[in-house]
């Protein structure tokens, strides 16, 4: 009979719940609460993750759509770098862009060798700081180029070179400083090509040795 089905249906259920409710304790609940928690900060903690994957592979789309700017712009202006008396030895950091002359984080991309008074093997390197009196450390080396001039007196420009410079922190001064093969002080006039540096969200850490410790 159908009233017999229901009431046995409604005898069952209610016994099954009585049990329910009896081995529902606080404790179990804690467990629930806590369930409740994990899920909701495992589904975060994902959509977080994805979230980091289409920045960090939106950075190489930049890469190649990254605007460029030349520095310096005034085209009556070069910078000067010296080398030092000695054949082989850096001369001192030079200023090429002020502090607080950028105000985003860039990188080095190119640089053009105008002028220079004599012909000969020169190894240019950059670096920044984040005080106009601070020489660059090692770690703060932003890259480097060596270049051959050829052709006396050099009135041209000569050289055009890609450097694949590091992150350079916003409004950081970058310095210059060069050395060639010649045992007398040398000078290179030189203009720079710059773009926007983007971050990954977990960027390697820049070695303080680079590029090796001598």
């Amino acid at each position: 009979m159908r009233g017999t089905d229901a009431a046995t249906l409604q005898a069952t259920w209610t016994d099954a719940l009585a049990t329910a409710l009896a081995n529902y304790t606080a404790v179990r609940a804690g467990y629930l609460d806590e369930l409740d928690f994990n899920l909701w900060a495992t589904l975060f903690a994902i959509s977080t993750d994805i979230a980091d994957v289409l920045y960090d592979t939106s950075i190489l789309e930049h890469k190649w759509e990254a605007r460029t700017r030349v520095y310096p712009q005034d085209t009556q202006v070069a910078p000067q770098v010296t080398t030092d008396a000695a054949a082989d030895t850096f001369g001192d950091w030079v200023e090429v862009i002020p502090l607080n002359t950028i105000g985003f984080d860039y990188r080095l991309l190119e640089v053009e060798i105008e002028e220079t008074n004599r012909a000969g093997v020169f190894l240019l390197q950059f670096g920044y700081s984040a005080t106009a009196g601070d020489d660059p450390t090692t770690a703060q080396i932003a890259g480097e180029r060596r270049v051959h001039m050829v052709g006396t007196p050099i009135k041209l420009e000569q050289a055009s070179k890609n450097i694949y410079g590091g992150h350079i922190p916003a409004n950081s001064k970058l310095w210059a400083r060069v050395k060639s093969d010649n045992a007398s002080e040398d000078v290179l006039d030189i203009s720079l090509v710059v773009t926007r540096s983007l971050q990954t969200t977990n960027p390697i850490g820049t070695l303080a040795t680079w590029p090796w410790a001598v």
